[in-house]
């Protein structure tokens, strides 16, 4: 069993499933783990501006940033289990930069490696294909062309992290959910890296 506390981030395209995750945790294994909630979701919605230019982007991602950090930390501080999970993450917001990755990262004063760190695990819902696909959530103005585009750049951030579990499209969407939360229970079960991919690998093929 796990005797420290393990960061895991639950990221990847738009409808991909992680707010659906991410309810099932908090309903179902209250108490074994703690949810950071989405930091963009919480500025967006309490009304800070969405605007298209390069500077509204990039306040928009250093604000999401920082926000994320100190949700982050403060959830790890005052959690009395030993899982946090993530609504995203830091290196998230490089999807929505309009600059180059070394901007980004020295905008934060920060680097890949050091926020890598930062997580123990990552976990990757694929955007879900087009027949699939979920338009409601008011926060998202992506199609699907954007929302795949997005994806791939999300997948792309991520890269390097070395117990990073990638969870493709499936038709059944329960399935998804079902195996993303196995996902979650295994880690919590102490299972290492190895052992978690290799179920992910049988189940996804």
């Amino acid at each position: 069993m796990i005797s420290k506390k393990i960061k895991i981030v639950v990221t990847g395209g738009p409808s991909g499933g992680k707010t659906t995750l991410i309810e099932a945790l908090q309903r179902d294994l209250a108490g074994k783990v703690s949810v950071v909630p989405e930091a963009a979701s919480i500025l967006y919605r309490g009304g800070f501006p969405r605007k298209s230019t390069v500077p509204g982007k990039i306040h928009a991602q250093r604000a999401i940033c920082f926000i994320q950090r100190e949700l982050e930390d403060l959830v790890t501080v005052e959690s009395k289990t030993s899982v946090i999970v993530c609504d995203r993450g830091s290196l998230d917001s490089i999807a929505y930069w309009p600059g180059h990755d070394d901007d980004f990262f020295s905008s934060l004063q920060t680097s890949r490696e050091l926020e890598l760190k930062r997580y123990d695990w990552v976990i990757h819902l694929d955007t879900a294909e087009e027949v699939a696909f979920d338009g409601s959530n008011p926060i998202r103005t992506e199609t699907h062309k954007e929302a795949l585009e997005l994806n791939g750049m999300i997948r792309a951030a991520w890269a390097g992290h070395q117990r990073r579990i990638i969870i493709s499209h499936f038709s059944d969407f329960l399935s998804k959910m079902t195996l993303a939360r196995s996902v979650i229970e295994k880690i919590l079960n102490g299972e290492d890296f190895a052992q978690i991919s290799s179920f992910v690998s049988i189940r996804d093929s």
